[in-house]
């Protein structure tokens, strides 16, 4: 039996108990396996760098699309086959302060834009700075005219709550929840969000 819930006396007491135990230990076991798998999502409202870059890889594999970490040496992502052609590239920052001009993440981008993106790919920096604060709480993730400079270089800005809350949008809806990367794929760069009427 899983490790997941704890039972009285050796492990042979399971199979002396009661038919209405076991089935009872196995469903909360279950349970608790669903919260765990479920529970690696979280990451993507809290984690940075190379953490975020895997669950960034866990949510786009649940989405049913092909996926490749990304680990040069300027930047850690996960690189996303929308089709044949048209790629996400979304790098993972493991900034804790708001993102200047100046910051490395940019200068990321930059190099990624350089030596690892195709035409028609997409961009964008995947953001959760000030990560110890609920989503609604949190301080500026890019400062204004880090913003404008990627958006200029053709690459968006995406927080790790709203990529948490496409995941949570795929529970009920895979399809809307890959319209919603359809809409990052060919919207203009600068901050992206998912659309309100996603969220309905």
């Amino acid at each position: 039996m899983s490790d997941l819930v704890a039972h009285p006396g050796p492990d042979w007491i399971v199979a002396e108990m009661p038919a209405g135990y076991q089935n009872r230990l196995s469903e909360i076991q279950r349970l608790i396996a669903d919260m765990h798998e479920m529970g690696r999502f979280a990451r993507l409202m809290y984690e940075k760098g190379p953490a975020l870059a895997e669950a960034m890889r866990d949510v786009f594999a649940a989405l049913k699309l092909e996926t490749e970490l990304l680990q040069g040496p300027s930047a850690t992502g996960v690189l996303a086959a929308l089709d044949r052609k048209r790629r996400l590239v979304l790098i993972a920052s493991d900034a804790t302060a708001p993102i200047d001009r100046r910051s490395p993440d940019v200068a990321a981008v930059f190099h990624t834009l350089q030596d690892v993106t195709e035409e028609s790919d997409r961009v964008a920096l995947v953001t959760n700075v000030d990560a110890e604060r609920r989503p609604a709480d949190r301080s500026v993730q890019v400062t204004p005219d880090a913003l404008a400079f990627l958006t200029r270089m053709g690459a968006s800005h995406v927080t790790g709550p709203t990529l948490f809350n496409l995941w949570k949008l795929s529970l009920e809806n895979v399809d809307r929840a890959r319209a919603q990367l359809e809409r990052l794929h060919a919207e203009a760069p600068g901050a992206f969000e998912l659309s309100a009427s996603a969220l309905r």
